[in-house]
């Protein structure tokens, strides 16, 4: 299984070392291109792959082609490709509002064609991808996607129309919880709490938080209940979010993300 990467940035980095400590792919089976000699020697030093500045030279030997790039450069980049890719290769696009029709209309033939929208908790094997294909995925190949997906996190099939949506709770919400992560601790720190003992309780509540709501079949709300006892602390700090608008806040975070993600490639 030969990996092809356009665009190893943050995102396809993070998936790539993933997919390489769970074996997915062997480091003699990919090749990454990169304009600058700086990248190409980053990605070649960290992960041991065969690097280029040819996107062609990435694309013609692919059976799995990522492209990372960002949304303004996919024109150009498939036009410079797609006369190499087969009709075989998956293709993997990240990107937010680049649709499946308008990548196909750009290669100008049918592609088997997957959009899909990590996280960058894939660093830590910990990522949620929503992801979507086309018509020409079969389900031989849809498995092989999957597993590429899986090996860095969970994998999660949307509809394309919801594909934005997924984008912004999934890929761009963690900026929001790392925000919140650094307002706890400011507060116990403020309260006398060591800095560094701040972090460590707060990022592993925003853990096992998460994975009580993931895996244990219980609304969140539910959860917020049980801890709220009668009269308690919590309950008392639950009012203070409420009165300066926690919750509205976070709504219409996600909602300014999705409708930014519908005008991000033509700008």
């Amino acid at each position: 299984m030969k990996l092809g990467i356009i665009g190893c940035g943050n995102m396809a980095g993070s998936m790539l070392t993933q997919m390489l400590v769970n074996g997915f792919v062997q480091k003699e089976d990919v090749m990454a291109s990169a304009y600058h000699e700086k990248r190409r020697k980053q990605l070649r030093e960290r992960y041991g792959i065969a690097v280029t500045d040819d996107n062609v030279e990435v694309a013609q030997d692919a059976d799995i082609l990522l492209i990372g790039v960002k949304p303004q450069e996919y024109r150009n980049i498939i036009m410079e490709i797609r006369s190499v890719v087969k009709p075989e290769t998956l293709v993997i696009a990240i990107a937010v509002g680049v649709t499946m029709d308008g990548i196909k209309d750009l290669f100008g033939k049918p592609v088997k064609l997957t959009r899909a929208m990590p996280n960058i908790a894939a660093q830590v094997g910990e990522g949620v991808t929503g992801f979507c294909t086309n018509f020409y995925v079969t389900d031989e190949d849809k498995e092989i996607i999957v597993h590429a997906l899986e090996s860095f996190g969970k994998a999660i099939e949307v509809a394309e129309k919801d594909l934005e949506v997924v984008s912004s709770i999934g890929s761009a919400a963690p900026a929001f919880v790392y925000i919140m992560i650094e307002a706890l601790a400011d507060g116990a720190v403020a309260e006398g709490l060591k800095r560094d003992l701040a972090y460590q309780f707060a990022s592993q509540m925003v853990l096992g938080s998460g994975l009580l709501v993931r895996d244990g079949g219980i609304h969140p709300g539910t959860w917020k209940d049980m801890v709220c006892s009668p009269g308690g602390t919590t309950i008392e700090g639950v009012s203070v979010l409420e009165e300066k608008g926690f919750r509205s806040a976070l709504i219409q975070a996600i909602r300014a993300c999705v409708k930014k993600s519908h005008t991000v490639a033509d700008q």
